[in-house]
C-alpha cells in the first residue's frame, strides 16, 4: 500500500449506484446488496476522488484536514468502495483519531452501512425476527440469515 502523503485514491466504480441527497451521498453496491450513506464530510471527499488527487489535494477540495480525509478514506476502503487504503503506522492512526475526536468530527460515523434485502426476501411472508413476529434463534433462523440471538431479532 502507498504511504499516506503520496496516496492517490481511486473509487471503485463497477457495480456501484450513486445518488446525492441534501449534501450526503448514497451508494449501493449491487453484488453485496449493501447501501452506504456518506455524511457531508465523507460526501465531499468522495466527490473529490478523481484518481489524480492525493490526500492533501482532496483535503483542500473537501475543506478537511489530512487526518479527517485519511479517516474517511480508511472507512471507504473498509467498506470496499476504494481500490486500496493508504498505509499508515498505528501511531499515525492513533494520532489522527485523537485529532478527529478533538475537532468533534468523530461524533458521528463518516459512513453508515445497511444490508438491503434482496427482492425475494423483501417480498416474502417470513416474519421471524422482525417486530411483531417470532424471535429468531438456532432453531428458527431469520429470513435474511443474520440473526442476533441475544435479542432474537434479525439484523
Amino acid at each position: 500500500m502507498p504511504h499516506f502523503s503520496s496516496f492517490v485514491p481511486c473509487r471503485r466504480v463497477e457495480g456501484l449506484i450513486s445518488e446525492d441527497v441534501e449534501g450526503e451521498t448514497l451508494l449501493y453496491a449491487e453484488e453485496s446488496h449493501r447501501a452506504f450513506c456518506l455524511n457531508p464530510a465523507a460526501a465531499r471527499v468522495w466527490a473529490s476522488i478523481d484518481g489524480s488527487r492525493n490526500l492533501l489535494e482532496i483535503g483542500l477540495c473537501a475543506a478537511l484536514s489530512a487526518e479527517a480525509v485519511n479517516g474517511v478514506l480508511r472507512d471507504l476502503a473498509e467498506a470496499g468502495l476504494l481500490a486500496e487504503a493508504p498505509e499508515s503506522s498505528p501511531s499515525e492512526v492513533d494520532l489522527a483519531r485523537r485529532r478527529l475526536v478533538g475537532a468533534g468530527l468523530v461524533a458521528l460515523p463518516f459512513i453508515m452501512a445497511v444490508t438491503v434485502p434482496r427482492a425475494a426476501e423483501a417480498a416474502s411472508a417470513c416474519t421471524v425476527g422482525i417486530p411483531g413476529g417470532p424471535a429468531c434463534g438456532p432453531t428458527t433462523p431469520c429470513c435474511s440469515g443474520l440473526c442476533n440471538e441475544n435479542l432474537g431479532t434479525c439484523g
